[in-house]
């Protein structure tokens, strides 16, 4: 999804009395606080953490505990043979022996990682999506003269999932929002671009005068 999250041990809740593994994004924007050495892997919630600020990282024995804020969006829980048990689910090994299931849950929070990576990558103009998460393809805007509906029927056909701004506005208006909103690129048709379309990203200032088939190879 192009986070770079921490994993970060964590208490088990309700759910397990196991320590459980939570996919934490750094942000000053986030609810929890963690702890992670900066020279390895090791990290910790504060729920479990026992440790102080700057102390000697007890894994790798080099690195310095780190404190910082951070958006969980994802866990990993251990259920371990509980569940299995009481709900006899059970295979037979190759000795022939019946055991029961290990169970793991492994969750995501579709709502938190658009939060999350709101939260991570955006700029003075509104957000910026990247191609794995983002809502749509590309952002279409048609101004004056553009022929808008066959380029989106187009587009559609190519498979592209398009959101196409037909409204009656200024072009100013409607760029202002292309980039509030922040699909990772942005298509523009107009008396100006003829048969042509007018791409560009949302991280680039470059515009590109191209084909509809050159815009689509390039998605």
């Amino acid at each position: 999804m192009g986070f770079d999250p921490k994993v970060v041990e964590a208490a088990g809740g309700v759910f397990t009395n196991n320590n459980t593994h939570e996919l934490q994004v750094i942000t000053e924007g986030g609810e929890d606080i963690i702890y992670y050495c900066d020279k390895c892997d090791w990290a910790e919630n504060k729920e479990i953490f026992k440790g102080k600020v700057n102390e000697v990282c007890k894994k790798c024995k080099n690195g310095r505990i780190q404190e910082v804020k951070s958006i969980e969006v994802g866990n990993i829980f251990p259920f371990g043979t509980y569940y299995s048990e009481l709900m006899r689910v059970y295979f037979t090994d190759k000795e022939g022996k019946k055991k029961p299931v290990w169970f793991g849950s492994y969750g995501i929070g579709s709502t938190r990682v658009m939060g999350a990576w709101v939260e991570v990558s955006h700029d003075d103009r509104g957000i910026i999506w990247n191609k794995a998460i983002s809502p749509f393809d590309v952002h279409l805007i048609e101004l004056p003269g553009g022929n808008g509906k066959k380029v989106y029927e187009d587009l559609k056909k190519e498979g592209v999932d398009v959101l196409w701004d037909d409204r009656e506005v200024p072009a100013g208006e409607k760029f202002a929002d292309s980039d509030l909103i922040g699909i990772p690129v942005r298509l523009v048709v107009s008396e100006k671009t003829k048969d042509k379309i007018e791409r560009k990203e949302r991280t680039s200032s470059k515009i590109k005068l191209l084909s509809l088939k050159e815009a689509v190879e390039l998605l």
